[in-house]
């Protein structure tokens, strides 16, 4: 398998009413989600990843809808 992939990409995903945020890496086709309690907890994640990829700062996506099973909790 020969194929090129496109450079890795490191995201932080943000819902809102709850703190909890993803971490998304994307490298090789390959999709990776950490979940952090906080959003300091995952910039210092994504910061790591994006360390061992040598690439640029993470970008933040702030999601629109809550998935249930964050919301559960409460």
């Amino acid at each position: 398998m020969t194929g090129k992939y496109p450079p890795p990409e490191v995201t932080i995903r943000r819902y809102p009413e709850t703190s909890v945020c993803d971490v998304v890496v994307v490298a090789r086709g390959q999709e990776l989600v950490l979940r952090c309690p906080s959003y300091s907890q995952a910039v210092k994640w994504a910061r790591l990843e994006c360390k061992s990829y040598k690439i640029p700062e993470p970008a933040t996506e702030i999601e629109q809808e809550v998935p249930p099973f964050l919301l559960s909790g409460r």
